[in-house]
C-alpha cells in the first residue's frame, strides 16, 4: 500500500495545520494541494488526486485550511482568502523539508475552486513555486445583490458583538433547500446541494457531516471577506510561473467563458484542459477521473521539466 502519513505543521503567525502526505516511493518533487471553499482535505475527489500524484512519482500534502476540519484558528469556519494564501506558502515551506522531498526537482502549488485562486496567488508571491494547478478557480464569487445589504449589517453587527467578547454569528454554507442563505454562488447548482445534503444523517456521527470533520456553516463575517475578493490583479505577477487550468464545462460558479478570460491573463507558461460533461463539484470524480488525473500529472511533469508553452 502506498505511504500515506498524517502531519502538521505550524503557520508563520503559530497557527497549527494539519494534514496528511501521500509519500512518493523515492525522493522527488512535491505539490502542495488546497481544497475549496469551507472544504476538507476529503472532500469532492481530492485524496484521489493526491494519490494520482503519489503515484507519478509527486509526494503531495493535502491539508484542512485554518478554521476548517483538523486544522487550528479561531473563529471556526471563519474562511479567509488572504490568510489561506499566508498559509499556502507556509505549506510549501513545510513540504520541502520533508524526508520524500526534493526542492531542487521542483515543488508546486494545486488547489481547487477558492483554493485554486489563492494558490494562483500564493505562487505570484513565492517565487519557490515551480508550478500551479488550478482547478476550477474561484477568482470571482458572484452574489445575491438583493441579500447584500442584509448580510453586511448581520456581518456588521457581528463584528460589534465579537468585540465585547461573544461568540461569531453562523450561517448554513447550505440550507436545506441545497442554498447558500448569504446569496453567494459558491459552484453548486441546488442539483449538487441536494446531493450533498443527502449524504447527511444528523442522528449518525458517521454522516453528521458533508465529509469526515467537515461543518456545514460559516461565520457571517465570511461574506464580508469574499466580497474583498477579486484577485485577477495578481495575474500578471506569475511571470514565468507554469500554470494549468482545468476547467468544468458545466460550472456553475464561474462559466466557462468567464474562466477562460481569466487564463486568457496569464502571462507565462500556461496549459488549458476544459473537462465535457461535468460541473464544479465533480470535475475531480466520475467516469472522467483517469483522464483529468493524467492531465494534471503530465502538466506538472512538463512543468518541472520546462515543456510548458507560454
Amino acid at each position: 500500500m502506498a505511504s500515506q502519513e498524517d502531519v502538521e505543521f505550524k503557520t508563520a503567525d503559530g497557527i497549527t495545520l494539519r494534514g496528511r502526505i501521500y509519500a512518493a516511493k523515492e525522493r522527488g518533487p512535491g505539490v502542495v494541494m488546497s481544497p475549496g471553499f469551507n472544504a476538507v482535505k476529503e472532500l469532492a475527489g481530492v485524496p484521489a488526486t493526491a494519490a494520482a500524484f503519489q503515484a507519478a512519482g509527486i509526494t503531495a500534502l493535502v491539508y484542512d485550511p485554518r478554521t476548517v476540519g483538523l486544522s487550528d484558528g479561531e473563529p471556526r469556519n471563519d474562511i479567509n482568502p488572504f490568510r489561506e494564501i499566508d498559509d499556502l506558502s507556509d505549506a510549501l515551506t513545510f513540504l520541502s523539508s520533508h524526508a520524500s522531498v526534493d526542492s531542487r526537482q521542483g515543488v508546486g502549488l494545486w488547489g481547487m475552486s477558492l483554493g485554486g485562486a489563492t494558490a494562483m496567488c500564493a505562487a505570484a508571491l513565492d517565487p519557490r513555486a515551480w508550478f500551479v494547478v488550478a482547478v476550477a478557480p474561484a477568482t470571482e464569487y458572484t452574489h445575491d445583490a438583493a441579500k447584500l445589504s442584509s448580510v453586511l449589517a448581520k456581518a456588521a453587527k457581528d463584528r460589534e458583538s465579537r468585540v465585547k467578547g461573544n461568540e461569531p454569528f453562523y450561517v448554513p454554507m447550505l440550507n436545506a433547500k441545497g442554498e447558500n442563505p448569504a446569496g453567494f454562488n459558491l459552484g453548486m447548482d441546488r442539483d449538487a446541494g441536494m446531493r450533498l445534503l443527502s449524504l447527511q444523517d444528523a442522528s449518525d456521527s458517521l454522516k453528521a457531516a458533508l465529509a469526515p470533520n467537515h461543518v456545514n456553516r460559516t461565520t457571517v463575517g465570511t461574506y464580508r471577506n469574499l466580497l474583498l475578493w477579486e484577485p485577477r490583479h495578481m495575474w500578471k505577477y506569475l511571470g514565468k510561473t507554469a500554470v494549468m487550468f482545468l476547467i468544468p464545462e458545466n460550472d456553475h460558479l464561474i462559466g466557462r467563458d468567464a474562466q477562460l478570460r481569466h487564463y486568457e491573463l496569464l502571462p507565462g507558461p500556461k496549459r488549458l484542459h476544459v473537462q465535457s460533461g461535468v460541473g464544479h463539484m465533480d470535475v475531480l470524480e466520475g467516469p472522467s477521473q483517469p483522464l483529468v488525473h493524467r492531465h494534471q500529472v503530465e502538466f506538472v511533469q512538463d512543468a518541472l521539466a520546462g515543456k510548458v508553452s507560454a
